[in-house]
Formats: structure tokens, C-alpha cells, sequence
């Protein structure tokens, strides 16, 4: 048995892809990491972790805010996705940073402040995020998730919905959803902004992590009794084989090689931005910057574009992630394919 991760993003009409506010991330325990588009199998004794972010696009630096957030959430223990009080103190480590971060920025402008950007350096970046970890268990795996607003995670079994976290409804789906800062984190709200959720996996189960426009659409499809699901996995295993020929190709984009760096620490970085607390990494493959077009962004706009054209999906920054639960015959080095807990994954 193994786990195959894939995924893809693209920004909003009109937008160049460096000011695409959304991003994703994962990590696999035991020495890779891979940032961006690239399809990613691990063998059954692994430890895969995946986040979304999708930074708010009204904050002051959404775009290095959300990669920084989508990496440190995979740095985490998994089992750090069900405790929201170890969440939010890992969260505010993390926000401590942005401070000195927003300072710099505005000493490098060499420009006066245009007259939006006051309000949103006195309020930071902020982000919503959904974060998932897998764990090998005999017979299949289990999985945790952590969110903060509206990026959602779904565990599929073909065209059946099992989980639908943190929401259920696409009108559930509000304009002021719990965001994460980088200057007062959670604020007030604490760790009860933390919503966590688990559950097993078998062979055939996909977990799709979106963003919110995606994962709106995705459930009215389903309330109204058309689901995507089986669909929206083909699309993120499709971008997932773009980008691994394209890499192939001597064409990739950023994240398309392969990375080494700590599990332990903030994970690798290959090119595509870092922000504060980002570690060296050693990247193979990486442009070091955004092309027009990721790698395996082809996939995602042949899907998403007719749906913008009749306003069945709002026009906005979208990623989707496909983890894939196969029984392929593969197996991994730890006898009888289960987890060891105590080593804090």
C-alpha cells in the first residue's frame, strides 16, 4: 500500500501568478520534502503531511504569508493537528516573526505608503489554512486535519462524500471567515478558532484539500446531488503527471525538483518565496522564480475556466490537493506497516 500526493493552484482571472495569495505544501517523513506541482508517492511506513493556505488578498503580504503558513503547518507532528492548544502555540511562534518581517518590507519600498497599505501593515497578513497528516495503521491509514475558516478538506470513496471539514454546506461559506495573522494570530478567539477532525483511510479513500471557492462549488455539486469528487481527483492526479513531465522536460517550475532539507524544522523552500523562519535547503530542479504558468496548471484551468465563464465558481485564487490511498503492492521497511506514536509524528 502507498499514499500519492498531488496537487495544483492557479490565481484569479487576469492576475499574474505571483500574485496568486493561495498555496500548498507537503512533506513526507523519512528525508523528502517536494513544494509545489509535482505527483509524490510515499511507501506504506511513512508519515505524509499536506496544508492549504489561502491568504486573505485585503492583508499586507497575503502571497509569503500563506506559503510560510502552508510550509510550518507541515512541520508540525501530526498528532499536533488534534490538540488546538499545541496548534496555536505552534501558530503563534510562527506569527512572532512578522513583526520585524513587515518592518523591513516597508523600509525597502523606497516609496511613501499608497493610501490602503497603513490599514493593512497595522493588521499584518492573514490566512485561513486546512492541514491534514497521514499515519500508516495496520490494514490502511488515519488521518487528522486542523483548519482555520473556510479551506476545507473531504475524504472521498469514489463519488461518495464520508467527511466533509470544517464545512458541510456551501452556504456555510461567509465573506469573514476565522482568519490566522501574523500579528495577533487568533486574536481573542484563541485556540477556539481551531476546529480539528480524524478518521481511517482504505485503499481506494482520496482526501481533497481545497480552497474556498473550489470547496464551495465541490459541495453544491453535492447537495445538489452531482458529485465531483471522483472528478476533482482526476484533475489534481492529471496536474500532478503535467508537472512531473515538465519537469522531465528540462521545463520545471517552482518546486518541481526535488528538495532535501530538516523534517524536524520549518521544511524546505525551493524558490517560491520564503518569508521569515524559512531554513536552507538544497533544491534540485527549481527556477528560483514564478514563471507565468506553474507546471501542471493546464489541468486545473481546463477545469476551472468554463466553470468562471458561467459564474458556477467565483473568480478567485483556487488550489486543490488529491492524497490518494492505493493498494498498489507496495510496501515499506516497518513490520506489520504500522505507526510508531512515540517518536511524535
Amino acid at each position: 500500500m502507498s499514499v500519492a500526493v498531488a496537487g495544483c493552484r492557479m490565481q484569479k482571472e487576469g492576475d499574474a501568478m505571483a500574485e496568486c495569495a493561495d498555496a500548498w505544501y507537503h512533506l513526507v517523513q523519512g528525508g523528502g520534502t517536494v513544494q509545489g506541482l509535482r505527483a509524490t508517492r510515499a511507501t506504506d511506513d511513512s508519515t505524509v503531511r499536506c496544508a492549504v493556505a489561502d491568504g486573505a488578498s485585503l492583508s499586507a503580504l497575503p502571497e509569503p504569508w500563506a506559503r510560510t503558513l502552508a510550509r510550518e503547518l507541515c512541520a508540525v507532528p501530526v498528532r499536533a493537528l488534534s490538540d488546538a492548544d499545541t496548534l496555536h502555540a505552534a501558530l503563534r511562534t510562527l506569527s512572532d516573526g512578522w513583526p520585524a518581517a513587515l518592518r523591513s518590507y516597508v523600509t525597502g519600498l523606497g516609496r511613501p505608503l499608497d493610501w490602503l497599505e497603513p490599514h493593512a501593515l497595522q493588521h499584518g497578513p492573514a490566512a485561513t489554512f486546512v492541514a491534514a497528516g497521514v499515519l500508516p495503521v495496520p490494514g490502511g491509514w488515519r488521518w487528522s486535519a486542523a483548519a482555520v475558516g473556510d479551506c476545507c478538506l473531504f475524504q472521498t470513496r469514489g463519488d461518495t462524500l464520508v467527511t466533509a471539514f470544517p464545512l458541510s454546506l456551501p452556504e456555510s461559506f461567509g465573506h469573514h471567515p476565522d482568519l490566522v495573522r501574523g500579528l495577533d494570530c487568533l486574536g481573542a478567539a484563541g485556540p477556539s478558532a481551531i476546529r480539528t477532525a480524524s478518521g481511517t483511510a482504505a485503499p481506494g479513500d482520496v482526501l481533497l484539500l481545497a480552497s474556498d471557492a473550489l470547496a464551495k462549488w465541490a459541495l453544491a455539486q453535492e447537495t445538489g446531488r452531482r458529485p465531483a469528487w471522483r472528478q476533482l481527483a482526476a484533475v489534481a492526479v492529471a496536474a500532478g503527471e503535467q508537472a512531473r513531465g515538465s519537469a522531465a522536460g528540462g521545463e520545471p517550475g517552482p518546486g518541481a525538483g526535488t528538495c532535501s532539507g530538516s523534517i524536524s524544522g520549518s521544511g524546505s523552500d525551493c524558490g517560491t518565496g520564503s518569508g521569515p523562519r524559512s531554513q536552507p535547503s538544497t533544491c534540485d530542479g527549481g527556477t528560483g522564480a514564478e514563471p507565468r504558468a506553474e507546471a501542471g496548471e493546464d489541468a486545473l484551468r481546463a477545469f476551472i475556466g468554463p466553470l468562471r465563464d458561467t459564474g458556477a465558481i467565483e473568480d478567485d485564487d483556487v488550489t486543490l490537493v488529491a492524497v490518494r490511498f492505493l493498494d498498489d503492492g507496495r510496501t515499506g521497511t516497518r513490520a506489520g506497516g504500522g505507526a510508531d506514536l512515540r517518536d511524535g509524528r
